[in-house]
């Protein structure tokens, strides 16, 4: 018996030490030490054109962290600006090597709240000061695990000068919910078709969250029928097909569903004349929601420090230019702040998207997963769906088909 306990201790002891050094337990309320210079390693990612046209993104980082260190002399951030196709490879190099920066920005919405480092977010953030979508942009079974920053709304994306609405028109056409018959008549009054760019599933994901509020694994029964069976009668009333090519959105008669973010800031860069128009998506229930997708701010513990002082002015760092960086620079990324106060100038936006922005603030529900395994499985999801909704759109399945190969995949 002894034997067999001995080995036991052993083996632990051999996996303890292959699973590197572990991290500390975290003191919240950790004081700085005022003689010392806390160095915070902060890594960000420059957005491509699309989504920042007028470069205005990173002086505006820059310069409220030279305000921060202004304010708060014992903490010295240190910026790595990365290039937006390389930034998750760095990352991930960072996190097997065990020494990742402090603050990480997470633009691809991962939010890896099952990496050994990472710290949740509320271990100091106080979730009543961020809006009800904020909280649930990197939450996960009842932790917040990053420092959220901002949001945009999706939908169904059109030029203004297609749709031929008042602004007040568009107001009310926002804050009102329709189905998917009502969309159908809708489309064929304004002589519009539906363009559903479904690549890897993305305008079905987008149409079940905003009928579910669930995110992949989760959907079935009678929402996701009858938002198949709503996309069916479009597809045979000829207003709908599932090309996705967003160039039909220029050629005058296109709206697209699946269009991300940075779509739309191009749009309104190119087109300032007709104006982009983004509308909500149709529900299939008594509840409305509206998909979303966010950035973060992600922080790490950093096994060379020791004690728990620099984890609080990392997280003090975080804090500040999540909320600012969400208040001061979304304005210019079609953005809404995840913080609730203080209230965002909104005054460059037409009074429809402003209310789209306050209700995405309200009912926004996040497309992505929390953790790395859940991104891997709805990934997986996400490929398997696009094989079957190829073949909807090419009608050779039928909506109740469909519904139920999604509901066998998950």
């Amino acid at each position: 018996m002894a034997t067999k306990i001995t080995a036991l201790l052993l083996s632990a002891s051999l996996f303890i030490s292959c699973s590197g050094p572990q991290p500390q337990s975290i003191n919240p309320a950790a004081p700085l030490d005022p003689q010392r210079i806390y160095i915070v390693e902060y890594w960000d990612v420059e957005p491509p054109m699309a989504m920042d046209p007028l470069g205005l993104y990173r002086p505006g980082v820059e310069k409220l962290a030279q305000e921060f260190c202004g304010n708060n002399p014992g903490i010295d951030v240190r910026i790595r600006w990365l290039k937006w196709a390389e930034a998750e490879e760095e990352l991930t190099r960072a996190l097997r090597d065990g020494n990742p920066p402090d603050i990480f920005a997470d633009w691809q919405g991962i939010a890896r709240r099952d990496h050994a480092l990472q710290i949740p977010a509320d271990t100091w953030l106080n979730e009543e000061l961020l809006t009800e979508a904020g909280k649930r942009l990197a939450a996960h079974e009842g932790k917040i695990w990053a420092w959220s920053r901002w949001l945009w709304p999706m939908g169904l994306l059109a030029l203004g000068s297609n749709i031929n609405l008042r602004d007040e028109e568009l107001a009310q056409l926002v804050v009102s919910s329709w189905d998917w018959p009502q969309l159908g008549q809708w489309l064929q009054s304004k002589g519009l078709h539906l363009e559903a760019n479904d690549w890897e599933g993305e305008f079905a994901a987008q149409a079940l969250l905003a009928s579910t509020g669930c995110g992949w694994g989760l959907w079935g029964g009678q929402e996701l029928h009858q938002v198949f069976a709503g996309l069916e009668l479009l597809l045979q009333e000829g207003l709908a097909s599932g090309e996705g090519r967003y160039l039909h959105i220029t050629e005058g008669n296109g709206v697209i569903g699946g269009a991300a973010p940075a779509f739309m800031t191009w749009l309104a860069g190119k087109y300032p004349q007709e104006g982009a128009v983004l509308l909500p998506l149709p529900s299939a229930g008594p509840s409305r929601y509206l998909p979303i997708s966010g950035v973060s701010l992600v922080q790490f513990r950093q096994l060379r420090y020791k004690g728990d002082d620099h984890s609080r002015a990392a997280a003090l760092t975080a804090e500040f230019l999540a909320r600012e960086q969400g208040t001061q620079l979304a304005q210019p990324l079609w953005a809404a702040s995840a913080w609730d106060e203080p209230r965002p100038d909104w005054s460059m936006f037409p009074s429809w998207y402003v209310l789209l922005l306050q209700e995405a603030g309200k009912r926004g529900i996040p497309c992505r997963a929390v953790d790395a395994a859940g991104r891997r499985r709805e990934q997986e999801l996400r490929s398997q769906a696009a094989l079957l909704l190829a073949k909807f759109w090419a009608g050779k399945i039928s909506a109740q088909e469909l519904a139920r190969g999604f509901e066998d995949l998950q």
